[in-house]
């Protein structure tokens, strides 16, 4: 009987630790973008502040802006990936990252095998997370901007 307890007590709480409902590496089987690094850009890793899985709305949004305004998404930020979650949309993942600004404190995922975009990220002053926007992949431009759900 107490053998029977401890393997039902392991039962539950693997059960109970083996859903997340946000993305990760494990959980997102969807496409994924291999960016290429473009002249004038810098491989660069992404620091370990900011990795991690942040729930997003899409708060601000240029007329031209291949997103609605507030979409929600979630992304999941690692050393040199980032999985993207738009809500509605299957989830898909970018490898390389790259600097166009040499110590910009920015890292850009190239979503070139989705469209003709890119996710800047951003840091504070004091290492955390500021924001995500939404930019072309292939040059300078803006469409709008991913900032935390409070």
């Amino acid at each position: 009987m107490k053998n029977q307890l401890i393997i039902l007590g392991l039962s539950i709480g693997l059960l109970a630790c083996g859903s997340d409902d946000g993305p990760s590496a494990i959980d997102c089987s969807g496409e994924v973008c291999q960016a290429t690094i473009a002249s004038g850009e810098t491989a660069v890793t992404v620091p370990s502040e900011i990795h991690g899985t942040f729930e997003m709305e899409y708060t601000y949004a240029e007329n031209n802006s291949p997103i609605d305004l507030g979409t929600k998404a979630t992304f999941a930020i690692a050393a040199n990936s980032l999985i993207v979650s738009v809500d509605g949309e299957e989830c898909y993942t970018i490898e390389n990252a790259v600097e166009r600004t040499s110590g910009s404190g920015n890292y850009i995922f190239k979503a070139e095998c989705k469209a003709d975009y890119a996710f800047n990220i951003s840091q504070n002053t004091d290492g955390s997370l500021s924001e995500i926007n939404l930019v072309p992949a292939n040059g300078p431009g803006f469409y709008g901007q991913f900032t935390l759900v409070q």
